[in-house]
């Protein structure tokens, strides 16, 4: 009987230990970093493509607080429903959100200057998947893009100090500009990015470097992007989507769908 409890007393240690590593190794981290991993009260967004089905991301508000809220009260206005992801990208991104359906128009609803600052993470990167806003300038508006790179990258072979070089030569032309030209809020956020973009690279951990080399994605727009959010279910979407028939937009980039990819539905819960 001693034995047989000894036994018993040894299998529950041993459930215990189990289910406790069971938890310790599917803990969910920050951003999209690692796997990714709904707990409860996690946000989540159904993007729902018209002919093509549903994209679904955990979506990142301790991260990008602003994306996010933005993000959640459009959909919540339906302001999504029926426009197109007007720009398609193979080896890049898909973009939606344009309000004209080419790029332009389009307000944010959290900000009364229609725009709102880049919110910028090294636990939120664009790896293949990533959800995150297209932007004028360094300012967000609605529209949104999905990574659909999927080419593995290896980022130690970029040199960081390129990138702070090239942002010195964007200050340097800064300073010969009026502040209050276009020009200059253009170069400004070109500078921003590049000095971030740096940043990015240097302090990459082992997991962005092993994540960036395996799962692909576009790690040229970390720091100067927004990225609130990332794909857990829809990848065969995003890679149908990357494969449909282009023609010239208005811009003269070959990015147009030639038959219109209307989204239906964007909820967030």
């Amino acid at each position: 009987m001693k034995i047989r409890r000894i036994i018993s007393i040894l299998a529950a240690g041993a459930i215990a230990l189990s289910l406790s590593a069971c938890s310790l190794f599917n803990k969910a981290k920050p951003g999209n970093i690692g796997d990714i991993v709904l707990s409860d009260g996690d946000l989540v967004a159904d993007i729902t493509i018209s002919d093509y089905g549903t994209i679904k991301a955990k979506l990142f508000p301790d991260l990008a607080p602003n994306a996010v809220e933005n993000f959640r009260r459009l959909a919540e206005e339906k302001y999504y429903n029926g426009l197109k992801i007007h720009r398609v990208a193979p080896d890049s991104m898909m973009q939606g959100g344009s309000l004209n359906g080419d790029g332009t128009g389009g307000k944010s609803i959290i900000n009364n200057d229609d725009t709102f600052p880049i919110e910028t993470s090294d636990k939120a990167r664009n790896f293949y998947g990533a959800l995150g806003y297209a932007n004028t300038d360094g300012e967000n508006a609605t529209q949104f893009y999905i990574v659909n790179c999927k080419t593995p990258i290896d980022i130690t072979e970029y040199d960081p100090a390129k990138f702070t070089a090239q942002a010195d030569e964007l200050a340097a032309k800064k300073a010969e500009l009026d502040a209050e030209l276009p020009e200059y809020k253009h170069i400004s956020a070109q500078e921003t990015h590049f000095r971030n973009l740096a940043q990015m690279f240097k302090g990459a951990s082992d997991e962005v470097k092993e994540k960036y080399a395996k799962t692909g994605g576009y790690p040229f727009w970390d720091g100067g992007y927004t990225v609130f959010g990332q794909v857990y279910e829809g990848f065969d979407i995003i890679d149908k989507i990357a494969e449909t028939e282009l023609t010239t937009n208005n811009l003269g980039e070959k990015t147009k769908p030639v038959t219109d990819i209307i989204i239906e539905s964007v909820t967030v819960y």
